[in-house]
């Protein structure tokens, strides 16, 4: 009972709480940011993946036009009739494709 009265220890147990809730909320805004950042590279990973889907699925494309190279795709890709939309991606990006089509 004297120890609320005197307020010392009391203050010191109310203020450890805020400074755990502190600590608490910046772990959890921490693995937040970092989650989406996470998301953000797995979808960089695979920015063909986003549009070429059923039909217009690259090993579909690379079959019809009997493409066998990595230069060939990128050539394909960057003179082809959708060449604009293609315009942002880099050499890494045409190397991963490849990668991902198993095309040397």
């Amino acid at each position: 009972m004297r120890e609320a009265s005197t307020g010392k220890k009391a203050l010191g147990k109310k203020g450890g709480e805020k400074r755990m809730k502190r600590i608490i909320a910046v772990v959890v805004t921490v693995v937040f940011v970092l989650g989406f950042a996470a998301l953000g590279f797995a979808a960089d990973a695979d920015k063909c993946g986003t549009c070429h889907k059923g039909d217009k699925a690259l090993d579909k494309i690379v079959k019809s036009k009997n493409i066998a190279s990595c230069d060939a795709v990128t050539k394909a890709v960057k003179e082809g009739k959708s060449a604009k939309m293609h315009e942002k991606l880099t050499a890494d990006d045409y190397k991963a494709a490849c990668k991902t089509l198993n095309l040397k």
